[in-house]
C-alpha cells in the first residue's frame, strides 16, 4: 500500500467513525428529558452570556435549537435585549447565508425542518460577526466538532474571520478525541453546562 493509499485507508476509517458517533450521539441526547434539557440548557446560556468575547461583540451569529440541542432562545433573546445585532442562518445553494433578525421576526422552517429566517430579512456577511454559537453532537478539547454531516459550519466557519466561534453542547457530548478529517474547521471555544473550554490544537 502506497501512501496514497494508506492516507484514502485512513480518511475512510475516520468518516466511518465519524458516521458511527453521530449515530450514537443522536441517540444519547435524543433520550434527554425536555426537563433535563432545559436545566442544562440554563447553565450553558448562563456560561455563554457570562464570557468577555460575547461581551465585546456586537453583531451575534446564533441558530435556532430544534429537538434537544441546547435551547438558544434563552441567548438569542438576552443578545436582543442587551441590543446587539443577531443573525440567524438560512440555507441556500446547499450553503448557510446569514440573516438579521429582530425578536418579532416570523421564522420558517427551512432545510431538514431547522427554522430560518425568511429571504427578505436583512442580510449580513459572516465577517460582520464577532461572536457565533456553532451547533455540534460531539466535539473535543481542540474544538473540532460533529455535526449533522452536512458540512455547512466547515464551509461557514473560515468566512467568520472576525468572529470567535463557540460550540455549545451538553457535558456528555464533550469526547475525548473527534476523528477529524482535513476539511474540518475547529471552533475557538466550547461551552458546555459543566465548563467553558478554550480550544487548543
Amino acid at each position: 500500500m502506497n501512501e496514497s493509499d494508506a492516507e484514502h485507508a485512513e480518511h475512510e476509517l475516520r468518516r466511518r467513525a465519524k458516521s458511527a458517533l453521530r449515530k450514537q450521539m443522536r441517540a444519547v441526547r435524543g433520550a434527554l428529558p425536555d426537563s433535563a434539557c432545559d436545566a442544562r440548557s440554563e447553565e450553558i446560556a448562563r456560561r455563554v452570556l457570562n464570557l468577555p468575547e460575547l461581551e465585546t461583540a456586537t453583531t451575534i451569529l446564533a441558530f435556532a435549537s430544534i429537538h434537544n440541542e441546547a435551547r438558544t432562545r434563552p441567548i438569542i433573546e438576552a443578545m436582543h435585549r442587551a441590543a446587539k445585532r443577531v443573525a440567524l442562518p438560512r440555507v441556500s445553494d446547499n450553503e448557510l447565508v446569514l440573516h438579521l433578525v429582530e425578536p418579532d421576526t416570523d421564522l420558517v422552517e427551512g432545510a431538514f425542518s431547522v427554522p430560518e429566517p425568511p429571504k427578505d430579512a436583512p442580510r449580513i456577511e459572516p465577517s460582520d460577526v464577532q461572536f457565533a454559537l456553532v451547533p455540534a453532537l460531539a466535539v473535543d478539547q481542540r474544538g473540532y466538532r460533529i455535526g449533522y454531516g452536512g458540512g455547512y459550519y466547515d464551509k461557514l466557519l473560515p468566512l467568520l474571520d472576525s468572529a470567535c466561534a463557540c460550540a455549545i453542547a451538553y457535558d456528555f457530548q464533550l469526547i475525548a478525541e473527534v476523528p477529524d478529517l482535513p476539511f474540518d474547521v475547529a471552533v475557538d471555544l466550547i461551552v458546555t453546562d459543566a465548563r467553558v473550554i478554550r480550544a487548543v490544537v
